[in-house]
């Protein structure tokens, strides 16, 4: 009971910095929307209440940037989860060279979104970049990946991908390493082999991670904000423009804070609005 009251003693004081902390944020976030706020005008800002949701709600970028999140975050997290899944169900047999092939996997995930943007940037060029080099060994003509409306989203998500698979890997080999050998061992000498025994025994006994690793990527891909920065800006022609890439542009080059700061909180209830339907669903589905 002491070691409980002491442990509690010491995570009390972090535990109230954060909640001042959200809740100071969460307060700030809700003031700015509800006033008149823009950096080109001088204080004092008048009160306006609902009338910047409104507005933003009005703007046809708004609802394509929230067209573009979907697709970008669908797009990046089913691919990773199954490309994740399959890696980790491979990798989880014995192999000579296995510990370095995990390792190798987990090397994207090190790099900053920054960095990889940069790095994906140089292979998409269209002058000199991986990609049109291997179409002209294939003698298709050179595309600008990032410059082509019908292709640059697909070039992000692809990126987003190869950054952030290994996540996926780390949390479903880890899944794989702590099942129990019990049920696996009746399973097969039942008979369970191969595919059978990874669709009834093992993947219903890992349903908790699966889902844990996805809905963590899912926010994470909602967040994502430099990787796209970095590589397209939102640009050509407002094709990969994101809610927070909306909001950036918004609050920093238009100077409508108070707009921006709407547009972060949309993209906030969107996020667990999508949360929410996801896990209801698995509950119902359970």
């Amino acid at each position: 009971m002491k070691a409980k009251l002491t442990q509690q003693a010491f995570t009390l004081p972090l535990l109230v910095v954060l909640l001042l902390v959200s809740f100071y944020t969460l307060g700030y976030a809700i003031y700015l929307s509800v006033y008149d706020i823009d950096l080109m005008s001088p204080p004092p800002f008048d009160f306006i209440g609902l009338a910047n949701f409104i507005e933003v709600l009005k703007e046809p970028r708004m609802w394509l940037s929230l067209w573009h999140t979907l697709v970008y975050v669908a797009g990046s997290t089913v691919a990773e989860l199954v490309l994740g899944s399959a890696i980790a169900l491979f990798i989880s047999r014995d192999f000579v060279g296995r510990k370095l092939v995990r390792a190798l996997l987990l090397l994207p995930m090190i790099v900053t979104p920054i960095v990889a943007g940069l790095i994906w940037r140089i292979f998409y060029d269209p002058n000199a970049g991986l990609f049109n080099w291997l179409a002209g060994f294939f003698g298709i003509a050179p595309i600008d990946w990032l410059g082509n409306t019908s292709t640059a989203m697909a070039s992000l998500i692809l990126a987003d991908i190869w950054q952030w698979t290994p996540f996926i890997i780390l949390l479903v080999s880890a899944g794989l390493d702590a099942l129990p050998n019990e049920p696996l061992e009746a399973a097969e000498l039942d008979g369970a082999r191969g595919w059978r025994l990874l669709a009834f025994i093992k993947l219903p006994m890992m349903k908790p991670i699966i889902l844990m690793a996805l809905f963590l990527r899912m926010i994470d891909a909602f967040k994502s904000f430099d990787l796209i920065y970095v590589m397209t800006r939102g640009g050509p022609a407002l094709a990969t423009e994101t809610t927070n890439m909306y909001a950036y542009l918004t609050g920093f080059q238009d100077f409508r804070i108070s707009a921006a700061v709407v547009i972060a909180i949309i993209n906030t209830l969107l996020v667990i609005a999508v949360l929410s339907f996801a896990s209801k669903k698995v509950m119902k589905d359970e």
